[in-house]
């Protein structure tokens, strides 16, 4: 860094520690002015003075770079060209709506009931036609680490499928949050998902003989015990799937809110005669 600028870039540093009143000036651009008290209230507190120092370096060098732009195109753009007061209105209006939006719907208490009675009929006309060619499964699995003490117990537990129902909170408990692991037999998951970190090979017709795999990959030690394979799945088969149904069933109920809002905001204006049409 150049020593120069390297001092300018210390003594804003030391500026916020001295309270200095008199407000200097760090960089100038086609008469445009760039002072320490912009930059100090620009700076996150908590950094180290060199992650300080590189800070200012970059905002400095980010506000120069900027000015220099900003002064090219008020010379080549023409005043149509630099004309943005519709565009501004436009998205000021946009901003002032969607917070409108936002305030309108914050505490919005959503029917539980209905919302439910609307997913089993989605999940009721759409299972066939949504449904996706690719394969699924249910399983438990249990990542640790390579060599854990905890290990021998829990594969003595996961893979005696008595044990693995009847001890299923020990097993929770002993796992404890340190390690990773999913023991829900309801849950759909994509085959590719856990294919990803595990390569695992699953075949259709031997899930039922050996449902249990062991492998080691890199410093984990992996226990699965396959539930369930299909090749297909429905729209309501997997946790993602209805999250998604969830989210837009929420966001149509939303819609229908706000759009009764309008048409009140509507009804009412017209009958004050506040609308001219």
């Amino acid at each position: 860094m150049h020593r120069l600028l390297a001092t300018t870039l210390a003594a804003i540093l030391l500026l916020t520690a001295c309270h200095r009143s008199k407000d200097k000036l760090v960089a100038e651009v086609y008469y445009h002015k760039l002072y320490e008290s912009e930059i100090q209230k620009n700076m996150p507190t908590g950094l180290s003075p060199e992650d300080s120092l590189t800070m200012v370096h970059d905002y400095i060098n980010q506000w120069v770079r900027e000015q220099l732009l900003l002064h090219e195109a008020e010379k080549l753009l023409n005043a149509r060209e630099k004309n943005f007061d519709k565009k501004m209105d436009e998205y000021r209006n946009s901003l002032l709506i969607n917070a409108l939006y936002d305030k309108l719907t914050k505490d919005l208490t959503l029917d539980e009931d209905s919302l439910q009675l609307k997913m089993d009929v989605f999940n009721q006309r759409y299972d066939n036609s949504y449904a996706v060619k690719k394969p699924i499964i249910q399983l438990n699995y249990v990542k640790i680490a390579k060599g854990s003490p905890l290990l021998p117990t829990v594969k003595s537990i996961l893979f005696d499928e008595k044990r693995r129902v009847n001890e299923k909170d020990t097993l929770i408990a002993l796992l404890g949050d340190s390690v990773e692991y999913m023991l829900d037999d309801e849950q759909w998951l994509y085959l590719e998902d856990i294919q990803r970190e595990v390569s695992i090979h699953i075949e259709p017709d031997k899930v039922k003989t050996h449902p249990t795999i062991e492998k080691e990959v890199g410093d984990n030690h992996y226990l699965l015990v396959i539930l369930n394979y299909k090749n297909q799945r429905s729209v309501s088969e997997t946790e993602q799937e209805q999250a998604a149904v969830r989210m837009m069933l929420l966001n149509q109920q939303r819609q229908q809110f706000l759009d009764d809002y309008v048409d009140k905001l509507y009804d009412e204006a017209l009958k004050k005669g506040v609308i001219l049409q």
